[in-house]
């Protein structure tokens, strides 16, 4: 903390505040906990010291690296869970190579302990910072609109975040009665942007998020370019704040880019020298691999479900749609047919719930994703990439790419069997769940990497029973497409 003449110590508390301690309290839960406990059983094992201590730091080496997660895992419990069992064992196998090759190797049985008790901690563990995040809320406060504050607060009780609390906003001018959010009482004004060093202080805010400003909140008269951040950095540096702009949030704890505050720091991030996606070659390697195996279950249950589809209504198996791949290029996408023979004759349309062309059986491959997996062959072709956004019909593209912004970015990557935007909402259904997914798949092309597919694999696996046309419920406020218009999703 800076210390000023205008500002004493003496107004900042001496605990930690929770984000420092939401920070410690994982580090120990999460990673040093498990370490030292498979170190201690280790040692009661063998009796070895420098093998004990080999042994909690490898797995503490791999706790920290398995966390190194481009995704948010909070959102990816299953994922999560898998990395937690994973990393032990891969710490325990590094440090049973090491001692190997030094000439001082254990049986492998002497490990099995060790792993499971850093498995039991880091159960302890999520049990602590559970209620650690129930009793000890981030305060934040949103620095922009009423509406903005209430959709952010909506959104991270959607989510299942219970550590960050939005507690008000700061704006221009006093809220009214139909201003959302304040009719709950949930959220407060906070005061103008002259009152935030008083307001943090007061109501011991910790995170400021910075919306989108308008030129109006830096008073009458003020410069229309007035930068908002500046006068909050002058009078907040020497205080225990954080702030950081809403994208960014959103994209850390929420997996999303909202549409409505994308500007060009999302394309700088992708064209920066330093921005290094995975390499075109990892990812058709990563492809293939996956592919061979998938294939020894996948083939039987096509061969299953296509005995089933003929033997129903004797239409054809197999479902071919001219779909647009990367860099626009079309290629036919092929499924297993879910629908009545000429389902379309009237043109394309979006598939609802309850659809009466969709066949009976072909409710049970749709809900199942059965039908999806005759893409595979696509995968092998080169069209399709295992993990991607999903590819989406030429006559819909053109409509959503003059609807929507940023619609055709979309296309910087090759399509995918599954992705963070089907995880997280589902089937599209509707233009404007095209956009909701929009705001994912844009999360997914800047955050992609081989571990991120990965994670996106297992959490697919396990979820793909789900109502396929179930989504997250995305804030009234989310879509917005130019400076006054609001798409509202119902």
């Amino acid at each position: 903390m800076l210390d000023t003449p205008n500002h004493s110590r003496v107004v900042v508390p001496v605990a930690l505040r929770a984000l420092e301690a939401q920070r410690l309290v994982n580090l120990i839960a999460f990673k040093v906990s498990p370490a030292v406990a498979a170190g201690l059983i280790a040692y009661a094992h063998t009796d070895e010291l420098g093998s004990s201590v080999l042994v909690a730091t490898a797995i503490l080496a791999a706790l920290l690296l398995v966390d190194r997660s481009t995704l948010p895992l909070g959102l990816m419990p299953t994922a999560r869970l898998a990395l937690g069992l994973v990393a032990p064992v891969l710490g325990a196998a590094a440090a049973a190579w090491v001692l190997a090759v030094t000439g001082q190797a254990l049986p492998l049985a002497e490990f099995q302990a060790p792993v499971a008790g850093a498995w039991l901690i880091m159960a302890l563990g999520a049990w602590v910072t559970t209620r650690f995040d129930d009793d000890r809320h981030v305060q934040v406060g949103v620095i922009g609109s009423a509406g903005f504050a209430s959709d952010l607060a909506e959104e991270l009780d959607a989510a299942g975040i219970r550590a960050y609390e939005v507690i008000g906003w700061f704006g221009r001018g006093a809220p009214g009665p139909d201003t959302p959010g304040v009719g709950t009482g949930r959220l407060r004004y906070l005061g103008s942007l002259e009152d935030v060093r008083s307001a943090v202080l007061e109501r011991r805010i910790e995170l400021l998020v910075c919306g989108r400003a308008e030129p109006t909140d830096a008073g009458e008269g003020a410069d229309p370019y007035h930068d908002p951040y500046v006068s909050i950095a002058d009078s907040c540096l020497d205080l225990p704040v954080r702030m950081l702009d809403a994208n960014q949030l959103y994209e850390d704890l929420l997996g999303h880019v909202p549409l409505g505050t994308t500007d060009s720091a999302w394309f700088r991030y992708i064209m920066h020298p330093r921005f290094r996606p995975t390499s075109p070659l990892w990812k058709r390697c990563f492809d293939l691999a996956n592919a061979a195996w998938m294939a020894v279950f996948v083939v039987p249950l096509i061969g299953i479900a296509g005995l089933g589809i003929k033997l129903a209504d004797g239409g054809p198996v197999f479902y071919r749609q001219r779909r647009v791949g990367e860099r626009g290029k079309e290629f036919e996408l092929i499924k297993l047919r879910t629908m009545v023979p000429n389902a379309e004759l009237s043109g394309p349309q979006w598939s609802e719930p309850g659809d009466e062309r969709v066949t009976r059986l072909g409710r049970f491959l749709r809900r199942t994703h059965i039908d999806e997996l005759p893409q595979l062959w696509n995968v092998v072709r080169g069209e399709m990439t295992l993990v991607g956004p999903r590819p989406e019909r030429p006559e819909i593209c053109a409509e959503l790419e003059n609807r929507f912004p940023h619609y055709i970015r979309r296309h910087l990557v090759k399509p995918g069997i599954t992705g963070w935007a089907q995880l997280r909402c589902g089937y599209a259904g509707s233009e404007l769940g095209t956009a909701w997914k929009l705001c994912h798949d844009l999360f997914y092309i800047k955050r992609r990497s081989i571990l991120a597919d990965w994670l996106i694999i297992v959490e697919t696996v396990v979820l793909a029973g789900r109502d396929a046309h179930r989504a997250l419920r995305a804030p009234r406020h989310r879509f917005i497409v130019g400076e006054a218009s609001e798409v509202h999703r119902g």
